[in-house]
């Protein structure tokens, strides 16, 4: 589990939350990695207790929001990172199949399958030998 600080705004002032998201450990957009933070400085945010959160939980927030039209560069590549993360996670639990529903899942639909970023993130994948690219409905990736 890792701990993060989020500044958000709401009625016009500013305040900090802390979670606690399992499975992550990464900096994140929009998220403060806390664990690195004194208590003093967490107190001096108001920051007094982390939420848990489970690493699904995290990956659906805003989903009812639908597919972004288009996503920026760092919104791709934090897409990719929380693949990363999935992949390993279906690894740890014995699995090697990767679905495309999965994968448009992470990334944000279908649409950004043919973005310049995921593409060349899967081939290095391939390339590196983690994945092996298949191109199924069940098993568009192969964990290796």
């Amino acid at each position: 589990m890792a701990k993060y600080i989020q500044r958000i705004a709401l009625l016009g002032k500013e305040r900090w939350i802390g979670w606690e998201i399992d499975g992550v450990g990464t900096e994140l957009p929009g998220l403060t990695l806390a664990d690195r933070l004194s208590e003093e400085e967490l107190r001096a945010r108001g920051v007094r207790e982390f939420t848990p959160l489970s690493f699904e939980m995290f990956l659906g927030m805003n989903a009812d929001a639908g597919p972004a039209k288009q996503l920026l560069d760092q919104d791709i590549d934090f897409r990719l990172d929380a693949l990363q993360v999935g992949i390993e996670r279906i690894r740890g639990g014995g699995r090697r199949e990767v679905p495309r529903a999965l994968l448009t899942h992470f990334i944000g639909g279908d649409g950004q399958l043919n973005h310049p970023r995921v593409i060349a993130r899967l081939a290095a994948w391939e390339e590196a030998g983690r994945v092996e690219f298949v191109g199924q409905e069940e098993c568009y990736l192969r964990i290796k």
